[in-house]
């Protein structure tokens, strides 16, 4: 998985992504939030000018692994619980 060295505001500022550091607050509260959610949020962070296929989200948070979609499922409903439920769009048949 590649990190960046960004620190990114989102929210006006409520939402505070430290991709270095690996933290995440919201509201000025550490998140908490697993390191695949992590590495999510981070590939959707870094790919939010275009739609992401599924596909390449389970390669890039899991790779070289073989997992069901529901794992990607979970974790975008944990980061659509953290960050709002109009954080991330789903496309359907896209991505």
């Amino acid at each position: 998985m590649e990190h960046s060295n960004d620190v990114l505001s989102f929210a006006a500022g409520r939402i505070r992504l430290d991709c270095a550091k690996r933290t995440l607050v919201t509201d000025g509260r550490p998140a908490k939030l697993g390191g695949r959610a992590f590495d999510l949020l981070e590939a959707l962070v870094a790919r939010r000018d275009r739609v992401v296929p599924k596909q390449e989200l389970l390669d890039v948070v899991w790779p070289g692994l073989v997992v069901e979609e529901n794992n990607l499922q979970v974790h975008v409903v944990t980061l659509r619980k953290l960050l709002g439920p109009q954080s991330i769009a789903t496309a359907p048949g896209r991505g």
